[in-house]
C-alpha cells in the first residue's frame, strides 16, 4: 500500500521568489505629491495649450475630429456610442468623452488642450513615482520633470489635444508598476501593470509590442531569480490576461459590427491605407532612424548603450530589458514602413516614446548607481535641458512632420500660425471651421436639417457644438444616408460640403453645388474650406445622383 506524503509548505513554495499575501517594504505613500504633480503640469499644460490652440492655431484636425465624436456621444440626435468609430483605437476617444458633456467647454477650445494635458500629467506622476523609488533627491526629481515637461516635442504633444500621451501615459504607468515589482518583489504591481497595459492596448495599438516584451521581460526575470515553471507562468498569465481579454473583446465587436474581425488593425487611422508610401532603401531607413533619435531624443544615445552595459557587465537584468524595450521603440518605425504598415513614416513624433523610454532609462541607472545616484539624475538633467533648443530647431526642418514646424514658429515668433504651411503644403488653421460654424449657430435651428459627410466636416460640427443640427453618417448609418443623399430635398434643408476633392461624399455626388455652380443648389454661405447650400423643395438630382453607389467608404 503506497503512503502519503506530507508537503510542508515552505517546501511547496520553495520555488516562489515573489511575496504573496503582504506588502514588502517599499516608499512611504505620498499621494499629495503626486497630487501636486498630476494638478501641476495639468494646470500649466493646459494654460500653454489654449494660448497655442486658441490664440496661435496650432491645432490638428486629428484632435477636432475625435472631440466632434466625443460630442456627438452625448449630444447628437440620436446620441450614440457608436460614434466612436473602429479607425482610431476606442479609448483615445472614449477617455476625452467626459470633456464634451457640456457644449461650450468644446467650442471654446478649451477642451482641445486639457484632452492631452491630463495623460502627459499622468505621465510625470509615474515618472516621479520611478524617481522616488529610485531614492533620488526630491530637488532632483522636480527638475528632471521640468526639464523634460519643457522640451518642445513634449509641449507639443502635451497641449494640443494629440492622442499620442494617451497610450503613452499608461504604457509609462505600467512600467512604474514593473519597476516597483522588480525593488518590492510584490506580485501585485504585475497585476496593477497588466491593468494598465489593457488601457494602453484599446487607447494605441502601439503599445501592443511593448506590453509582449514586457510579458517576456517577466518570465526570462523571474526564471533568471529561480522561480519555478509554476510561478513563471502564474505571473505571466496574470500580467497578460487583461491586455488579451480587451482585444479579444474589441475583435469580437469588429466581427459582429463589421463582419471583418480585425478591422480595427486594416481601418486603423495609423495603418497603411493610400498605397502612396515612398520607397526606403536600408541605407535611408538607418539615417531616417538616427537623424529621429538625434534630433527628438538624443539622450537615448547615451542611455542605450549605459543600459545594455548594465544589464550584461553588472548582472543587472532589468536595465538589460529596459534597454530591449527602448531599442524596440527606436526599431518600430523604421520596421513599419520595411513592412509597409504605415502611410506616415518617420514622423517626429515617434522620437516621444524613445525619449520618455530613455528617461526610464535612466531612473533605472540612477537607482543602479546607488551612492551616484545624484550624478546620474544631474546628467540626464543637463542633457534634457541642452537638448531643448535642439530639438526646438530641428523641428522647423525636420522631414517627416505634422505640426512640429508652425508649432516652432508659434514659439519662437510669437505670432498666429493662421494661413501658415505646414512642410507637407497642409494649411494650418481653423478660420474657416469658426466662420461656417458661427453661421450655422446663428441661422439654422432644425435638427437633422443639415445633410453633411461628418468624416471631412467634423471641425465645422464640433465647433458648432450642435450636432444633432446636421444629418450625418453617424446618426443612422450609411445606408439611410446615402438615400437622403441621393434625394436630399425630402430629408433636409442644406447640404454642408468641402470645396477640396478629399474624399467627401456629397462634394464628389454634386460637385458643381461644392464650387458654387450649381444653379439649383444655391451657396448660402461659403468659406475657403466649406460651402453650405440650400435645397429647394422640389429638388430632382440629375444623373449624378447614381455615382453614390459607386463611391468608397471613406473614414
Amino acid at each position: 500500500m503506497s503512503t502519503a506524503t506530507v508537503v510542508h509548505t515552505k517546501e511547496r513554495l520553495s520555488g516562489v521568489v515573489q511575496s504573496v499575501g503582504r506588502r514588502p517594504s517599499d516608499v512611504p505613500r505620498r499621494w499629495w505629491e503626486s497630487a501636486l504633480v498630476f494638478l501641476f503640469f495639468t494646470v500649466g499644460y493646459t494654460w500653454f495649450g489654449y494660448w497655442v490652440v486658441v490664440d496661435q492655431h496650432v491645432v490638428g484636425f486629428e484632435t477636432l475630429d475625435r472631440l466632434n465624436r466625443a460630442l456627438m456621444v452625448w449630444h447628437n440626435d440620436p446620441a450614440k456610442l457608436s460614434a466612436i468609430g473602429f479607425d482610431y483605437p476606442p479609448l483615445a476617444t472614449l477617455l476625452i468623452a467626459p470633456l464634451a458633456v457640456f457644449r461650450g467647454f468644446v467650442t471654446s477650445m478649451a477642451a482641445v488642450p486639457l484632452a492631452s494635458a491630463i495623460f502627459a500629467a499622468i505621465t510625470m506622476v509615474g515618472l516621479n513615482t520611478m524617481m522616488r523609488r529610485a531614492l533620488v533627491a526630491g530637488p532632483l526629481r522636480y527638475a528632471l520633470l521640468l526639464a523634460l515637461g519643457a522640451n518642445p516635442l513634449v509641449l507639443l504633444y502635451a497641449t494640443t489635444g494629440t492622442r499620442h500621451f494617451v497610450w503613452i501615459a499608461f504604457v509609462v504607468t505600467g512600467l512604474g508598476s514593473l519597476f516597483a515589482w522588480y525593488i518590492t518583489a510584490d506580485v501585485r504591481f504585475v497585476m496593477l501593470a497588466g491593468i494598465a497595459y489593457s488601457v494602453a492596448a484599446l487607447s494605441g495599438y502601439s503599445s501592443l509590442t511593448f506590453f509582449v516584451l514586457s510579458a517576456i521581460m517577466i518570465g526570462a526575470i523571474l526564471a533568471r531569480l529561480g522561480a519555478d515553471g509554476t510561478e513563471v507562468e502564474g505571473t505571466v498569465v496574470g500580467f497578460a490576461a487583461p491586455t488579451v481579454y480587451v482585444i479579444a473583446l474589441w475583435t469580437v465587436f469588429n466581427l459582429v459590427l463589421l463582419l471583418s474581425p480585425f478591422s480595427w488593425i486594416t481601418r486603423s487611422s495609423d495603418a497603411a491605407s493610400s498605397g502612396g508610401l515612398e520607397m526606403f532603401s536600408a541605407v535611408d531607413l538607418l539615417r531616417a532612424t538616427g537623424e529621429l533619435v538625434l534630433y527628438g531624443a538624443p539622450i537615448a544615445i547615451i542611455v542605450l548603450p549605459a543600459l545594455i552595459f548594465s544589464g550584461f557587465a553588472r548582472g543587472n537584468p532589468f536595465a538589460l530589458w529596459l534597454g530591449v524595450l527602448l531599442g524596440a521603440a527606436i526599431l518600430t518605425p523604421a520596421l513599419a514602413v520595411a513592412l509597409r504598415l504605415t502611410d506616415s513614416p518617420m514622423l517626429m513624433r515617434n522620437a516621444l516614446p524613445i525619449l520618455l523610454l530613455s528617461v526610464v532609462g535612466a531612473i533605472w541607472l540612477a537607482r543602479s548607481a546607488e551612492e551616484g545616484s545624484t550624478l546620474v539624475a544631474a546628467v540626464v538633467i543637463v542633457g534634457l535641458l541642452v537638448s531643448i533648443p535642439w530639438t526646438l530647431n530641428e523641428m522647423k526642418t525636420y522631414r517627416f512632420q505634422n505640426l512640429e514646424a508652425p508649432f516652432a514658429a508659434a514659439l519662437t515668433t510669437g505670432e498666429s500660425q493662421e494661413g501658415a504651411e505646414t512642410l507637407n503644403g497642409e494649411k494650418v488653421g481653423i478660420v474657416s471651421e469658426q466662420a461656417m460654424a458661427e453661421y450655422i449657430r446663428n441661422n439654422v435651428s432644425q435638427d437633422n436639417s443639415i445633410l453633411t459627410d461628418n468624416a471631412q466636416t467634423y471641425a465645422v460640427m464640433m465647433l458648432t457644438g450642435h450636432p444633432e443640427l446636421f444629418f450625418d453618417r453617424v446618426d443612422r448609418s450609411d445606408g439611410p444616408w446615402k438615400e437622403a443623399a441621393r434625394n436630399p430635398a425630402e430629408y433636409v434643408d442644406y447640404l454642408l460640403m468641402s470645396t477640396a476633392d478629399n474624399g467627401d461624399l456629397l462634394t464628389k455626388l454634386y460637385p458643381d453645388a461644392a464650387a458654387g455652380n450649381d444653379a439649383q443648389l444655391q451657396v448660402v454661405y461659403s468659406t475657403p474650406r466649406y460651402v453650405l447650400v440650400g435645397v429647394p423643395a422640389g429638388f430632382s438630382p440629375d444623373q449624378q445622383s447614381s455615382q453614390i453607389d459607386q463611391l468608397g467608404q471613406s473614414s
